[in-house]
């Protein structure tokens, strides 16, 4: 993984502009992680195809420079 599990869910609940952390440490996060995933069944549909999209566009060869032209 290229981030921490406990930077990639502080983004999603509430982005850059959140400092203090929502979990003390990675086993907090990954107990969390664990409990929801029992508690919900499994993985949603959505977050299993949002990760096989990351992970077959995660090293794209792009320029970074291009990435920025683009936007």
């Amino acid at each position: 993984m290229a981030f921490r599990l406990t930077d990639v869910l502080r983004w999603f609940s509430g982005g850059d502009a959140k400092e203090k952390p929502l979990f003390k440490n990675e086993k907090e996060a990954y107990d969390f992680c664990r409990n929801a995933y029992a508690k919900n069944g499994g993985v949603p549909a959505e977050l299993r195809r949002s990760y096989e999209f990351y992970q077959k566009n995660f090293d794209d060869e792009c320029d970074p420079e291009l990435r920025l032209e683009r936007h």
